[in-house]
């Protein structure tokens, strides 16, 4: 779209902002934006983010993770003030085979939720509100965080399994949903506002997406081992050293491109491939499982390696 720009006074010029964009992102007269010089080009932004005020969601029939991630999806996507209903009382949570309160999902939703508390409560429907304005001073401080979490979730379930530590194992199911917290909020600032070069947005919301995978992922690894509950053989220990070394590599490239660092992801994922080969023989059936789950780990990083290297350039 094309502006013209208007002369007033001997050395100020100005442009008009589109109505469009500027209801978008609520901005009034008398708001400040921020302007950043790019070659030719002048960007516009923002800090007050995209307005999302309400949304009504249905939980009526659903599961108790069902309603965990629905809930957890309109979150992410921004809104401000999330009103849940519902017909039935109570839901299913399969892993555990029993009935669940739905107000009591609903808290514990909230709970991993930042920024956001249960305003009212009533038999039929609840009402979640946003009450911290949604900053992002503090997003890169969290995305590091959110490695730093994972790294040691990694490193429990490898000593953990190593030196039969139960209570390692154990405590990463608290320690995923801290990470899921932190996650969801990155996830609800890049949807509300966008990062600051807006160019790298969808690249860092993608590689968040796939961290939330490989906790996923290890929240289920150190659910498996607690049920097992036998010593892991060598090899299978061997591999959970190479995926933990695998995601620290990934970190250390994040925050430092380095293209020596892509050989040795890909090393890696080919030389735990190789040892998967032979494990059958090797190692009982409940421990492949275990390690093939966690292979997957490998897998995710070797794409989301691919989006660093987009949001470098």
């Amino acid at each position: 779209m094309k502006r013209k720009v208007i002369k007033q006074g001997h050395n100020t010029l100005t442009v008009t902002l589109p109505r469009k964009w500027a209801d978008k992102f609520n901005v009034k007269g008398g708001d400040e934006i921020e302007i950043e010089e790019r070659g030719s080009s002048l960007i516009l932004g923002s800090e007050k983010g995209i307005c999302l005020d309400k949304v009504e969601i249905d939980v009526t029939g659903l599961d108790r993770s069902s309603i965990m991630f629905y809930i957890r999806s309109v979150y992410r996507r921004g809104f401000d003030e999330i009103v849940i209903r519902f017909n039935e009382p109570y839901a299913y949570h399969h892993r555990v085979e029993q009935k669940k309160k739905v107000v009591s999902i609903i808290h514990q939703e909230v709970n991993r939720l930042v920024g956001v508390e249960l305003i009212e409560q009533k038999n039929d429907f609840c009402v979640i509100k946003d009450v911290s304005g949604d900053s992002f001073k503090d997003f890169d401080t969290i995305l590091r965080k959110v490695f730093l979490l994972i790294s040691d979730a990694l490193s429990d379930i490898t000593i953990g399994a190593k030196e039969s530590e139960t209570v390692l194992i154990e405590e990463i199911e608290e320690k995923h949903d801290t990470i899921t917290k932190f996650i969801s909020y990155c996830l609800r600032l890049l949807n509300k506002k966008g990062y600051v070069d807006s160019r790298k947005t969808i690249f860092l919301y993608t590689i968040i997406e796939s961290l939330d995978m490989i906790t996923d992922i290890v929240k289920y690894a150190a659910r498996d081992l607690l049920a097992y509950n036998k010593k892991l053989k060598k090899e299978t220990l061997d591999i959970l050293d190479s995926i933990k070394t695998s995601f620290t590599t990934f970190y250390e490239l994040f925050y430092k491109f380095d293209l020596k660092k892509f050989s040795k992801l890909n090393e890696i994922r080919d030389s735990v491939l190789k040892k998967i080969d032979v494990l059958p023989k090797k190692i009982p059936e409940t421990e492949l499982v275990l390690v093939t789950d966690m292979e997957h780990i490998l897998e995710i990083i070797r794409e989301i390696s691919g989006t660093r290297m987009g949001l470098e350039y």
